[in-house]
């Protein structure tokens, strides 16, 4: 009958500094007898006598000592070991590979590291960014932020905070080429379009329950919106944007926001990683940093926003 080798040891160890079953059986908060089974099943299990029993006091057998101070060390050594492993899930420590948009990683995510680094000197982060999606696990990542609308099948994720998304111009463009009044009329407006939308150049807008659609059409598309950014804030056309990328251009009247009554769905910008269980520390507490840095309400629609 397989046995619990440790339990047995710290019963046995137990019975040995208590100097009987009873007083053992009263600090481990069990029963006599399952004490006295632990120890006869630990005599079993290596074949040898540990105690030699009376009426009036127990004794170890040679083979008791030299088992006892064994056990000691090996129990010891457990102990030092949960303590570790304690400590390190309050002191996160090793390589965090992340990876994310260029956009959101140049704009956000480095002030959010550098900031986590400092509060947490045992962790070194290795970012890379890349717009593309990326196979966190084929590529060896333990976390992925994401902007989106939902997340595949097979990857954990966590909400951090919303990305608003807005239609904005330079007040240049509009006032050469008019401000838009209703979503039909960007079919008149130079649109530019970035590659990586699922909705490509069909903008669709919202408002008190209507949906309106739009085939827009333009003279740059790109895989980039900070080129997109650029474009629009020296008057080439109409771009549809998250707020994390143009709220600073908005706030400097570099870009004016079009057609204001009109709601686009928001994005969501997510922490993305391969499995839930025993989710390392140094992921844990990252995680967690940008949940608390970033959300619900994101700063940058709120710090002197004009939306």
């Amino acid at each position: 009958m397989a046995i619990d080798v440790v339990m047995s040891m710290r019963v046995f160890t137990t019975v040995v500094d208590a100097g009987s079953f009873t007083h053992a059986a009263d600090k481990l908060d069990l029963s006599r007898g399952m004490v006295t089974r632990y120890v006869a099943q630990l005599e079993g299990h290596l074949g040898v006598r540990l105690l030699n029993r009376s009426t009036r006091k127990l004794s170890l057998t040679e083979a008791g000592t030299d088992y006892y101070q064994r056990a000691i060390q090996v129990l010891s050594m457990i102990e030092e070991a949960e303590i570790s492993l304690a400590q390190e899930a309050s002191n996160p420590r090793g390589t965090l590979r992340v990876t994310s948009s260029q956009a959101f990683g140049v704009l956000h995510l480095g002030w959010a590291i550098t900031e986590y680094l400092q509060r947490f000197p045992g962790v070194q982060v290795d970012v890379v960014l890349n717009d593309r999606v990326v196979d966190l696990i084929e590529e060896g990542f333990d976390l992925g932020i994401r902007i989106a609308t939902g997340i595949d099948p097979g990857l954990v994720a966590r909400k951090l905070t919303r990305a608003r998304i807005v239609a904005c111009a330079s007040p240049g463009y509009l006032k050469k080429n008019g401000t838009p009044e209703t979503p039909e009329a960007l079919v008149n407006h130079n649109c530019l379009s970035y590659a990586y939308w699922s909705l490509h150049n069909e903008w669709s807008f919202k408002r008190a329950g209507e949906e309106r659609k739009v085939v827009v059409s333009g003279n740059l598309r790109g895989n980039n919106g900070d080129i997109l950014n650029t474009a629009a804030i020296e008057g080439l056309g109409v771009i549809l944007q998250p707020t994390f990328m143009v709220y600073q251009a908005l706030q400097k009247r570099e870009l004016v926001r079009v057609l204001p009554d009109w709601e686009v769905d928001d994005l969501t910008v997510f922490a993305v990683y391969p499995h839930r269980k025993f989710l390392p520390p140094k992921v844990r507490s990252f995680i967690d940093f940008l949940a608390e840095r970033f959300g619900p309400e994101p700063y940058w629609d709120f710090e002197g926003s004009p939306l």
